[in-house]
């Protein structure tokens, strides 16, 4: 197959390097159209009406300075036009997608972007935080997370893949087994503000915002708790937004608005 990649953390991080290794191993044609560096929770952000600067680093490799989102809608639209992929991945994201947290993800975005564009999609994470774990369970996690990949896009015809849905996976280190996992669970994302004052300008404030996400597990169905109990997850999440569920509470509120 031929097969697109992308990613939030560059095209020179570990997790992309890992992913596209393997698949090639599997005989895979493999393209390659991801930032040119960071650019960790952008989300689903677009470039519009900015000039986006592509470089080709070689044949199947392409440098885009914009955002995962970006180099999906360029890499589907502009550079692989005429040479269609079969399939989009975006990863291997360094740490986990997992709960409300998805909404900051550029590689969740990245995937939500080819699969509004009509494409299957996954998007893989694995944990690269040493929580208890050494650097060959780290890089053993990756490796697996490539591994589940190759398998997906293998049995792939046996799914029923879901319209506008992609495949949101996350292996956390020491993982033995899997289960399928609703994406949910609240998690506190706490930011930080670290302040700075430039010498020559006393009106200005520079500012970089940082954070960590402090968990707070719900129940063993939800992708937050399995992960943190060392279960790999698999969730399909939808790119479209509306809750049909919620949206049942309005049938009498807004019978109550003057229209």
């Amino acid at each position: 197959m031929h097969l697109l990649l992308s990613n939030d953390d560059g095209y020179l991080a570990k997790g992309m390097q890992v992913l596209m290794n393997h698949l090639k191993s599997l005989g895979h044609k493999i393209t390659v159209v991801a930032p040119n560096g960071e650019r960790s929770g952008k989300s689903h952000a677009m470039s519009f009406y900015d000039p986006i600067r592509v470089k080709k680093i070689s044949e199947e490799i392409y440098a885009v300075d914009g955002t995962p989102a970006d180099c999906v809608a360029l890499a589907l639209g502009q550079i692989l036009k005429e040479d269609r992929p079969d399939f989009v991945i975006s990863g291997i994201n360094h740490g986990m997608n997992v709960g409300i947290d998805v909404n900051y993800s550029g590689t969740v975005g990245a995937a939500t972007e080819a699969a509004m564009i009509g494409y299957k999609a996954i998007a893989v994470s694995a944990d690269s935080d040493n929580r208890g774990g050494s650097q060959a369970e780290i890089d053993e996690a990756f490796l697996k997370a490539a591994q589940l990949v190759g398998q997906v896009i293998e049995q792939s015809h046996t799914l029923d893949w879901p319209r506008l849905e992609i495949l949101n996976i996350n292996v956390p280190i020491k993982a033995r087994k899997a289960s399928i996992a609703e994406c949910g669970g609240e998690s506190l994302y706490v930011p930080n503000f670290d302040e700075m004052i430039p010498k020559d300008n006393k009106n200005m404030k520079i500012y970089l915002i940082g954070g960590v996400s402090r968990f707070e597990p719900q129940d063993m169905s939800q992708d937050v708790s399995l992960v943190s109990s060392g279960i790999i997850t698999f969730s399909f999440v939808q790119a479209k937004q509306s809750s049909t569920k919620s949206n049942k509470k309005l049938e009498g509120f807004i019978g109550n608005l003057k229209i």
